[in-house]
């Protein structure tokens, strides 16, 4: 991972950003909060540059936070120079640049741990839980809380009220994150939107994708997750599902391209062409596993198990408790396969082994197996899964759009949009899965009737209407070495804003009050028609 700081390219980056955002609003007014609280630079700068353009938009300065603390350090970082992500930021055209964290030791030394005043007690606990969790990596709390656990829940309690006294002397009209869970990251969102602030959300992937959440947008006093889900999922069925028959074309090109890099790593690509081959894989795929090759296979996705627990509206207490009975409903379910397949990066969640644990308390059942992801490929899994289970992982966007049901039990970004089976409650949880095993074993599918084109519009809309292509920026794929830093200073060195498609399309987001950044008009029919370019290079 390239750390902010590191390479000989990283000194001439600074030179071509201070000369490229020149003279910036220095003085009081307006201000958008950017946060750089990560030791990746490409994640930095994409929130440097979306509130850079935010601050063209709204005639605002821009304030940077940063900091870290030693569990934080612990837990992800391998090294965090403040001083070097300062520069940075200065670079960038910040105004003033916050360490987050100073302020927190600041404000446990002179005041204590009292939480924000205008907080709800609930939400902070679920926020001081999730930290813990995600910073011990463990799949749940211990019943007993030692010195550190109470240590850490002081701090996320002072974390909260620095944040509100902050954002109540700014003022922003923005607050632009790469994340927004656990406590430095998600008391920052938290605050935004009791203040409401609109809260932009950086993803880390692709050219350049954003979703955000204005505060008129809210429907309740849910989670920046719960709320953006809704919105999301009320933009696809407004601006996207109705020109389903013009972007078909081009969803199936980008369905099709994408068999070649869905998941990560070597083990991606999906290659198979046809039903006899699927047969062929899956029988040499159940004989690896010991599972009847002649019965249905439930494919049950385990998520990373410390991760952002509680975030987004979930039918369980946490991730563990949702494998645990997942796993206790399958042992009674004989009449069908369940392959548990854990987490690819599970190793840096969880130091307990819990997917280990549910495994030998389920030894010996011939009709369940468990695997780490990495011993199997895209093809094979594919080619063996008849219906996927998950909790809010990628899989539920992404095996339906190739004609295999998921059933969710929990909400991802796009949960709202039609893709999958999304379980309400337990008891409708429950209902999913036993009504999906009783017709699978009649030899019918659960895929909804819709649910396949509308995950492929979504695999479209993720991966091209909603990803932005900008010369300022290079792509994620590109890495974070020497050459990610030699094309971000070329672009600022040669490329002018005026009527950047990255400019373009935050105001757009910006004055429309849309919850994603787009690559098209989308209220632009005649204008979209024109942009979409599969039905003239199929021939």
């Amino acid at each position: 991972m390239r750390l902010v700081g590191e390479g000989r390219q990283f000194d001439r980056l600074l030179e071509a950003a201070r000369v490229y955002w020149g003279r910036r609003p220095s003085g009081p007014g307006p201000c958008v909060v950017a946060e750089a609280m990560h030791q990746d630079i490409r994640v930095i700068v994409r929130n440097l540059l979306l509130a850079n353009a935010i601050c063209d938009v709204t005639s605002a300065r821009l304030v940077v936070l940063t900091g870290t603390d030693r569990e934080w350090s612990k837990a992800l970082w391998e090294e965090f120079n403040v001083e070097r992500v300062r520069q940075l930021a200065e670079a960038f055209g910040a105004a003033e640049v916050v360490d987050m964290h100073d302020l927190t030791d600041r404000r446990l030394a002179e005041h204590g741990d009292d939480p924000a005043e205008g907080i709800d007690r609930a939400a902070l606990q679920e926020m001081e839980k999730a930290t813990l969790i995600r910073l011990n990596q463990v799949p749940r709390l211990p019943e007993a809380e030692n010195g550190r656990y109470r240590a850490r829940r002081a701090r996320t309690r002072a974390f909260s009220a620095v944040y509100e006294r902050l954002f109540g002397e700014l003022s922003p009209v923005a607050l632009v994150t790469s994340h927004v869970d656990y406590d430095q990251w998600g008391l920052a969102v938290e605050t935004a939107m009791r203040m409401e602030i609109p809260v932009v959300h950086a993803q880390s992937t692709g050219s350049l994708k954003a979703y955000t959440l204005f505060p008129e947008a809210r429907q309740g006093k849910g989670t920046f997750r719960e709320e953006l889900t809704r919105e999301i999922a009320r933009f696809f069925d407004e601006r996207v599902w109705p020109h389903r028959d013009l972007i078909r074309p081009n969803a199936e090109l980008v369905a099709w391209r994408a068999k070649e890099n869905l998941g990560r790593g070597d083990t991606s690509s999906f290659e198979v062409r046809t039903e006899t081959e699927r047969r062929q894989l899956r029988r040499h795929g159940c004989d690896r596993l010991g599972l009847d090759p002649d019965r249905p296979l439930f494919t049950v996705f385990n998520h990373a198990v410390s991760d952002a627990v509680g975030t987004n509206l979930e039918i369980f207490d946490d991730l563990a408790q949702w494998l645990e009975e997942t796993a206790d409903f399958a042992a009674t379910e004989e009449s069908v396969n369940w392959l548990f397949l854990d987490h690819p990066s599970q190793d840096r969640y969880d130091t307990t082994g819990h997917f280990a644990s549910v495994a030998r308390h389920h030894a010996g059942r011939s009709h369940l197996a468990f695997a780490p992801s990495g011993t199997m490929s895209k093809n094979m899994l594919w080619s063996l899964t008849d219906v996927g289970v998950t909790v809010r992982g990628s899989v539920s966007n992404e095996l339906p759009a190739y004609g295999i049901p998921v059933i969710q039990a929990g909400w991802s970004e796009w949960s709202g949009c039609g893709l999958s089976h999304v379980a309400e409650s337990r008891a409708d949880y429950w209902r999913l899965l036993a009504e999906a095993v009783a017709q699978q074993v009649k030899g019918e599918s659960v895929l909804g009737p819709e649910q396949r084109e509308r995950a492929r519009l979504w695999l479209w809309l993720y991966r091209s209407g909603a990803d932005v292509s900008s010369p300022l920026l290079p792509h994620w794929e590109l890495g974070d070495g020497e050459d990610y830093l030699r094309a971000l200073a070329v672009g600022m060195r040669h490329v002018e804003r005026d009527g950047d498609p990255l400019h373009c399309a935050v105001r757009r987001m910006w004055e429309r009050r849309e919850p994603l950044l787009g690559r098209f008009d989308f209220r632009d029919p005649a204008g979209l028609a024109t942009a979409l370019t599969a039905s003239r290079s199929a021939s």
